[in-house]
């Protein structure tokens, strides 16, 4: 495995970054211990690099590994607080769960544009705060907006961006797929810290993964890869892609199926949370009620499930 230093940031992480969306509640929904062990594998295979968030639910798979392992590894968290008071207590209320003195990265979670960030400002300034009194190493940002992404260079209070980024510019915001490389490339030069996310469009992409894998991996720009995994063979097989000794005879350990969103309609409340849970608005009232949702464009994110109250959203 392979380690490179985050952009400016004293931060040096492994080339992989393990996602914990996939085995949070939002879509695999492991016991506690056994995200514990999964985590603590891929640490042993080399990933030291770890992205979770309040609203995955994922803090309590830290929980209980050993403080001697857990200071050797980056975790990156995030939070949708707006104003100051709340971010402090999204940070503390982290720290608490993970078992932790400080987070080596929070982020102003899936920002869409200028004014949306402007709109954040409070909690940005929390942010920056934070970082001044240790409680955090590094200041960032996690966009889907390309246009966004571009404005950044000017930002220089936001030292990490943490971007979508997949050769078919899935679930892209605001620009196509040679925009984002090229804005990615200058913030790379300036110094900024990139670890990218969902290389394989929240699973769209899956069944052409090795494509989607090595379009991300051969893209210089960039320090790390965030992957959703959710079982050692995922991980194994990740590390394998990574490090150049993957064969086609490991296909298998991913387990390759299409996920869906999938919409029961008898246990909506048409109480429309979920369609303000998803930034990219694939989610609309239906003619006769209920919702309608865009699945030919939905990156599978899971965020809608955390908003429904009555669980009328699965991700099969």
């Amino acid at each position: 495995m392979k380690y490179h230093h985050l952009g400016k940031t004293s931060l040096i992480v492994s080339e992989l970054c393990f996602g914990t969306l996939t085995i949070s509640p939002l879509q695999a929904n492991l016991p506690a211990h056994e995200g514990k062990n999964i985590l603590e594998y891929a640490f042993d295979q080399g990933i030291n690099f770890f992205d979770t968030a309040d609203l995955y639910g994922s803090y309590k798979f830290f929980k209980k590994i050993a403080i001697s392992k857990k200071q050797k590894m980056v975790i990156a968290s995030k939070s949708y607080a707006v104003d100051y008071d709340s971010m402090m207590k999204d940070i503390e209320i982290g720290l608490k769960a993970i078992q932790r003195d400080y987070f080596d990265i929070f982020k102003l979670h899936e920002q869409e544009s200028l004014l949306t960030l402007k709109g954040h400002q409070g909690a940005l300034d929390a942010l920056i705060d934070a970082k001044k009194n240790g409680k955090i190493k590094a200041v960032g940002i996690s966009t889907h907006s390309v246009s966004l992404v571009k404005s950044l260079l000017l930002r220089p209070e936001i030292e990490i961006i943490h971007p979508l980024f997949n050769y078919a510019g899935h679930g892209y915001l605001h620009g196509t797929v040679e925009e984002m490389e090229g804005y990615l490339h200058n913030l790379c030069l300036a110094g900024k810290g990139i670890y990218v996310m969902k290389p394989f469009g929240g699973g769209r992409l899956s069944f052409d993964f090795l494509k989607a894998f090595y379009y991300v991996k051969n893209y210089p720009y960039k320090h790390s890869i965030a992957v959703g995994m959710k079982t050692k063979e995922e991980v194994k097989v990740n590390v394998a892609l990574m490090e150049g000794t993957f064969t086609d005879e490991m296909t298998p350990m991913l387990r390759l199926k299409e996920k869906k969103l999938f919409y029961k309609k008898e246990l909506c409340a048409e109480c429309y949370s979920c369609m303000d849970a998803c930034s990219s608005k694939l989610i609309q009232v239906g003619p006769e009620g209920g919702i309608v949702i865009d699945h030919e464009s939905c990156i599978l994110c899971g965020y809608c499930l955390y908003r429904c109250p009555h669980l009328a959203l699965r991700l099969l």
